[in-house]
């Protein structure tokens, strides 16, 4: 299995229970993505450019759910090489202190409430998919701090989930004298005058000069309920680049060229690029149901 270079993004949550002998740790948990559907597995697969195109993936892993389903309501279990093993078990109901007779009588429906699909991970030899191994496989980065709180949502109290940058909530302030932006850097002793949250600031005597490429605007409606359009604009002529978890873009990241949708709390940063220049980064944090609105251009 070849190491992924895409890090998987992963939250602190601190433990609030003051019952507890853990309580106020940190514990690591990975970032709630939406599951990627069977199309959106082709469109990766197809960008790996190693197989056929794209409606042929979709065609293939189609057959691959349709096989997989009838042979597990069969009771047979299927094992995806270097994956591992997906198998069915039964979700059942005692009856009581029946006798063998009177449970074969009610019939096997009667002792079932359903069936599982459970996962094994490959466990052969040159094949160990252990939680050790598998994490040998990944890189990592931190996203969130993940808070739960009472809010009073349509005159009723719901428990939300507040998500916070762990970056915004570790930069340091710039006091206005040399400090900087946060996230940035200061060169040869310059002063930024309070700089934004991430950009870089220029020194002032011969330090690098700050890029003179207008940064692009991000725009949607923050906090949010149920989803946000987000849109971005920059320079005349200029490329638009952006990502989504949280990286720094590049020129390799996504090219902007329509509104796209959010559908959870995201951070959203974005470069303008114009005849090889790129400009400081944009970034936007958009919070589903709570949170302040924090555009740091």
């Amino acid at each position: 299995m070849a190491r992924s270079n895409i890090p998987m993004v992963i939250n602190l949550r601190q433990n609030a229970n003051d019952t507890s002998s853990a309580y106020g740790k940190y514990f690591a948990e990975v970032d709630a993505k939406e599951p990627l559907n069977l199309k959106g597995f082709a469109k990766h697969m197809t960008g790996h450019g190693k197989i056929a195109d794209y409606q042929m993936c979709v065609l293939v892993l189609g057959q691959v759910v349709e096989c997989m389903s009838e042979l597990l309501a069969q009771g047979q279990p299927v094992k995806l090489d270097g994956l591992g093993t997906f198998s069915p078990s039964v979700d059942g109901q005692k009856l009581g202190k029946n006798t063998l007779e009177k449970a074969v009588e009610a019939g096997p429906d009667a002792m079932i409430n359903g069936i599982k699909i459970n996962f094994s991970p490959e466990n052969t030899k040159g094949e160990k998919l252990t939680s050790r191994a598998f994490k040998e496989e990944c890189v990592f980065e931190f996203g969130y701090l993940v808070e739960s709180e009472v809010r009073t949502v349509g005159g009723k109290e719901r428990r939300v989930q507040k998500k916070t940058p762990i970056s915004y909530l570790l930069a340091p302030a710039s006091d206005g004298n040399g400090g900087g932006s946060n996230g940035g850097s200061s060169q040869n002793g310059g002063t930024s005058g309070g700089g934004s949250n991430s950009g870089s600031s220029t020194g002032g005597n011969g330090g690098s000069q700050a890029s003179t490429l207008a940064a692009p605007t991000i725009s949607g409606t923050t906090p949010f309920a149920e989803t946000t359009s987000v849109s971005i604009s920059g320079p005349d002529g200029a490329e638009i680049h952006y990502t989504t978890d949280g990286s720094t873009p590049t020129a390799e990241s996504t090219l902007y060229s329509e509104a796209f949708t959010l559908s959870d709390t995201t951070t959203v940063k974005a470069i303008a690029i114009k005849d090889g220049e790129s400009s400081e980064v944009a970034s936007k944090l958009f919070t589903k149901g709570e949170g302040d609105d924090m555009d740091q251009n």
